[in-house]
């Protein structure tokens, strides 16, 4: 399994957890004072006191839960700001005067369609990417100046991935829907 969000959260509470129980076998067992304790888990003595008053952590996610707010746009998390209770009103994309987004799924289909035509063939990664026209030079750089292209992550934000924005242009899905099934 790839390490990712959930497996790092889940090392992190695994490391907690071994850290409480050191502490309070330290402070139990061998008398040792909060200061000697941090000293031998590598931790300042304000971790070991916390341990001590939240073993499981909860009491710092609710106060930390106290300080986010929700988008009146979205209804997404929004970030906090001076205190409780001050948390943006709106996201990043929601809030007044946001930019808002120029490419839909119909438009970078079209994009891909229209590259198609002009140049033979549907765009990869690497066509729509200014740092490799640079270079690959001449041609690569002509094409991405003649028009605005969407950008590789915004290809891979709306669709997933290119291999599936790709599928969508060609009107080949997989799982059916279209006659032909040939891979692109």
């Amino acid at each position: 399994m790839a390490p990712g969000p959930s497996t790092a959260a889940y090392d992190r509470v695994i490391e907690r957890r071994r850290a409480v129980a050191l502490a309070r076998h330290f402070r139990e067992a061998e008398g040792l004072s909060i200061k000697q304790i941090a000293d031998r888990l590598g931790r300042s003595p304000a971790t070991v006191k916390a341990y001590f008053y939240d073993p499981t952590g909860e009491k710092a996610r609710a106060v930390k839960a106290r300080y986010v707010g929700v988008c009146r746009g979205c209804g997404a998390y929004t970030q906090p700001r001076n205190g409780k209770g001050d948390a943006y009103r709106f996201c990043k994309a929601c809030h007044p005067g946001a930019i808002k987004r120029r490419w839909t799924h119909e438009l970078v289909l079209d994009a891909m369609r229209e590259w198609q035509e002009r140049y033979g063939g549907l765009p990869s990664s690497y066509d729509w990417s200014r740092t490799h026209a640079r270079r690959r030079g001449g041609e690569a750089i002509k094409r991405l100046d003649r028009r605005e292209w969407p950008s590789a992550s915004v290809v891979s934000r709306l669709f997933g991935s290119w291999a599936a924005a790709r599928q969508q242009a060609t009107g080949r899905f997989k799982g059916g829907g279209f006659a032909d099934p040939t891979p692109v």
